[in-house]
C-alpha cells in the first residue's frame, strides 16, 4: 500500500487558517472575526493569509464551507430503542456544552451568513441533506407506521423536527429560552411523532 501523500506546506498553511478562522468563529461569530486575529491565531503573517484569500469575506466563506463540509451529524448509540434513539440524537443538539456546541456554534454562524451570501448555500444544504438524510432513518425506525400513511412522511416529520431543533437552538444560545425549556420543548413535539401521528404529506 502506497504512503499517504504529506500535505503540502502551503496546503498546511491553509488547512491553519481555516482551523483558525473556524475556532475564532466558534468564538465570536461572524461579526466577532478579523483578519488580524486570524493570522495571529494561525502564526502566519497577514501577507501569508492574503496569498490563500483574497479578503475577509473570502476567508469566512472559505472556512464555514470547511467546517460546514466536516460537520459530524452525532448518531446515537445502536444499542437504544429506535424510539430513544430518535430522542438522543434531536436533544443533543439543544442546550449543550460539550465539543459539540462548538461545532454547533459555526453551523449557526452559518445559517445566518447564508441569509445574505450565496456562496455559503450550496455547502449549508449538503450538510442540512445529511442531517435530514439521519433524521429520516431514525424517524423511520421509530414510527414505521408514518411511512405506511405516506412515503414521504418521515422524510417531512425529520425536516419539520429539524427545524424546530434549529430555531430552539437559537433561542437557547440567544438566552431568549433556557435549555431545560426547550429541550422540554423539543420533547413534546418528539413525543407526538413517537404518538404516531402523521403529518398531512401530501
Amino acid at each position: 500500500m502506497p504512503a499517504a501523500q504529506q500535505p503540502s506546506k502551503a496546503e498546511s498553511t491553509r488547512a491553519a487558517i481555516l482551523g483558525a478562522a473556524t475556532e475564532l468563529l466558534s468564538e465570536h461569530g461572524v461579526r466577532g472575526v478579523t483578519v488580524e486575529a486570524v493570522a495571529e491565531a494561525a502564526d502566519v503573517s497577514l501577507g501569508l493569509l492574503y496569498y490563500h484569500f483574497e479578503n475577509r469575506q473570502d476567508l469566512i466563506r472559505a472556512a464555514l464551507a470547511e467546517a460546514l463540509d466536516h460537520y459530524a451529524y452525532r448518531r446515537p448509540p445502536q444499542e437504544l430503542p429506535p424510539a430513544e434513539r430518535l430522542r438522543t440524537a434531536l436533544s443533543q443538539h439543544v442546550g449543550v456544552t460539550t465539543e459539540a456546541a462548538r461545532q454547533d456554534r459555526v453551523y449557526a454562524e452559518a445559517m445566518r451568513a447564508a441569509a445574505f451570501d450565496t456562496a455559503i448555500r450550496p455547502a449549508l444544504a449538503r450538510t442540512l441533506e445529511g442531517w435530514n438524510g439521519g433524521m429520516t432513518r431514525l424517524v423511520s425506525a421509530a414510527v414505521p407506521q408514518l411511512a405506511e400513511a405516506h412515503p414521504e412522511a418521515p422524510a417531512e416529520t425529520a425536516t419539520a423536527l429539524t427545524a424546530l431543533v434549529d430555531g430552539l437552538q437559537q433561542r437557547v444560545r440567544s438566552s431568549l429560552l433556557p435549555a431545560e425549556r426547550g429541550l422540554e420543548l423539543l420533547g413534546l413535539a418528539t413525543e407526538a411523532v413517537l404518538a404516531g401521528g402523521p403529518s398531512d404529506a401530501g
